[in-house]
């Protein structure tokens, strides 16, 4: 029989060769299983982080002088007027009842809106106010109503206790008064009679106004 050509016997070589090369990788398969191929230096493990952010919201400040300020401290009054302001635009502290307002005649001349006391001259009478050191003088006229009795009537301006201006109100003489306020804080007027059991006498203080 004659000998194979030498061309099949390199065939056979790479043959025998691949087939070699096949047993040693599934050999290596075998032992070392698929977590090797997994576990390998190029194997890449790839971890996702989730943060979470929270923002917090901080409640806007209450402006000052707001209405809920206001509530939370009730003695706290709205700002006096400045100018020129009647008496009557303010609401008194007290004595509210002291006074009543109405027309009167004084020297033949008509006030509309006087501050009037009808007086039984019994007891000294007087109407408190918080003016808070905000005006310099107070301007009324002062007297008694043409119909009423001729009695003298003494009215006094204080300023917190202490008496600024003392003047006698009488009967077809009305007089302009003025009286520094300068730094009172609480003005008060007081009226006293020196008279008779008589409920015909009639005191007023027309136009009485404030000034800053």
């Amino acid at each position: 029989m004659p000998d194979p050509s030498p061309r099949g016997r390199r065939l056979g070589d790479v043959a025998a060769l691949i087939s070699a090369f096949a047993a040693v990788v599934g050999l290596l398969l075998g032992f070392f299983g698929l977590p090797t191929v997994v576990n390998s230096p190029t194997a890449q493990t790839v971890t996702a982080t989730a943060t979470a952010t929270v923002t917090v919201t901080a409640p806007a400040p209450t402006p000052s002088g707001s209405n809920d300020e206001a509530s939370a401290n009730p003695s706290s009054l709205a700002p006096l007027p400045t100018g020129t302001v009647p008496l009557t635009d303010l609401s008194p502290v007290h004595g509210s009842g002291s006074f009543n307002l109405r027309s009167v005649t004084m020297g033949s001349r008509q006030y509309e809106q006087a501050m009037t006391l009808t007086y039984p001259c019994s007891m000294a009478t007087g109407i408190e106010y918080s003016i808070n050191e905000r005006y310099s003088s107070l301007t009324l006229i002062l007297g008694l109503d043409d119909n009423s009795t001729a009695e003298l009537i003494k009215v006094t301006v204080k300023g917190d206790g202490r008496a600024l201006k003392t003047v006698g109100a009488e009967i077809n003489r009305p007089q302009n008064v003025t009286v520094d306020v300068t730094g009172v804080v609480k003005l008060v007027i007081t009226s006293t009679g020196e008279c008779s059991d008589s409920d015909r006498i009639l005191l007023a203080l027309a136009d009485a106004t404030l000034h800053s």
